[in-house]
């Protein structure tokens, strides 16, 4: 299992979906069931942190 590169506290996320409409790789989504984001394929990742700092309650930590 690789490492983890999109870290995301599903306690703290009230699903607004701000982080969604920031990563330009569009590997966020909102999970309809859940209501929480999530990743989809990390590696396309670029790392570069917009959706934690779009995220107004710091759900993510790009590693």
């Amino acid at each position: 299992m690789a490492n983890k590169i999109v870290l995301i506290d599903e306690k703290l996320c009230m699903g607004c979906g701000k982080c969604v409409n920031m990563c330009p790789k569009q590997i966020l989504y909102l999970d309809k069931e859940s209501r929480k984001c999530k990743a989809t394929d990390e590696t396309k990742c670029d790392r570069l942190g917009g959706c934690m700092w779009a995220c107004p309650v710091k759900a993510i930590l790009i590693k």
